[in-house]
């Protein structure tokens, strides 16, 4: 069974400087851990004479895995602050990395932690963030005649139409709260008399938008 979980929509990157040295924040959906590795490195490669890749993520649902590296600055003052504001927001499947060219002007253990917690936090106020909800995968075969209703139906419930398809027959395939799925089913055999072909294909992610601004 699928867990819903938020997390960002696509890659955001920002870049600030602080007292001449440059920070750059890169935050990316990753499904596992591989992924989240392939990610790093590409950046690393990309900024490949920055002083620092400080980074943090948290992969998983019920089980979440978490992991952060401060690549050399202080211990303490960047991976696992970074790794703290992604646990706040409540974010998973997700990597944080947090590039720093060094301006030449030390920051001191607390400034360095504010900078890096800072600019994860900065940058989670903008990205755009989504909530992956489980939804029930369904498809309802029925004749032509029983179509107007179901669509007068669907406009009052949280159904999210993937494909409608005539031939001999009308099918439906669309998502819907698995709460609801029974409801759906009943008022399905209802309106058809019990003739109609009801399946369940299995669940899928839906990403609803959360970045409203």
């Amino acid at each position: 069974m699928l867990t819903a979980y938020r997390t960002v929509k696509e890659i955001y990157q920002e870049k600030k400087e602080i007292k001449k040295s440059l920070f750059i924040t890169t935050l990316c959906p990753v499904k596992d851990e591989t992924e989240g590795m392939e990610k790093l490195e590409k950046l690393r490669k990309k900024y490949k004479d920055a002083t620092h890749h400080c980074w943090a993520w948290r992969i998983g649902t019920t089980q979440v895995k978490e992991k952060s590296s401060d690549d050399g600055e202080p211990q303490g003052t960047a991976g696992h602050p970074m790794l703290h504001v992604l646990q706040k927001n409540e974010l998973t499947h997700v990597l944080v990395v947090v590039t720093r060219y060094f301006g030449g002007i030390k920051l001191g253990a607390g400034g360095l932690t504010r900078a890096y917690s800072g600019r994860v936090a900065d940058s989670l106020g903008k990205a755009p963030i989504i909530l992956q909800k489980p939804y029930a995968l369904m498809k309802f075969t029925f004749s032509y005649g029983d179509v107007g209703a179901f669509e007068h139906y669907i406009k009052e419930k949280d159904i999210r139409m993937i494909d409608r398809t005539f031939g001999e027959s009308v099918t439906m395939t669309f998502h819907c709260l698995p709460d609801e799925e029974v409801v759906h089913r009943a008022y399905i055999r209802d309106l058809t008399g019990g003739k109609a072909m009801i399946e369940k294909i299995g669940e899928e992610y839906v990403a609803i938008d959360e970045s409203v601004r």
